[in-house]
């Protein structure tokens, strides 16, 4: 169970690096392209970065949470056996895993840690 538990957290960073690294190449190119010469344009760049992946794999999670009135008014004989709570429950988490909360709070955070180092650098 331990190493079950231990492979997953392992993936999921995996997971986070390769999107907070293609992000932040991303960023890169972007600031080439501007000819940006200041680290803190970059500190910068990659801090709003960072921010707005939180802030989309959080809202991701809260979108899906906005219609649970409306999951409770639905009849399915797949989910017969589950309650309107359940059921609500099941769709929202279908829709909106919570893996994707953690995958962006993780990626922004590995950004916002990037900003940090590019804020030294000169």
């Amino acid at each position: 169970m331990k190493h079950l538990v231990t492979k997953v957290i392992i993936k999921m960073c995996v997971k986070s690096i390769v999107i907070a690294t293609i992000i932040g190449s991303i960023v890169c190119i972007i600031g080439y392209i501007n000819k940006w010469n200041s680290s803190i344009v970059y500190s910068n760049a990659f801090f709003v970065a960072g921010c707005l992946l939180i802030i989309a794999g959080t809202s991701s999670r809260y979108a899906a949470g906005q219609e649970w009135d409306k999951f409770q008014l639905l009849n399915a004989d797949s989910l017969n056996e589950m309650s309107n709570n359940e059921r609500a429950n099941f769709i929202i988490n279908e829709s909106s895993p919570i893996r994707l909360v953690i995958l962006g709070v993780l990626s922004g955070l590995w950004l916002i840690l990037l900003s940090a180092i590019a804020a030294y650098l000169l």
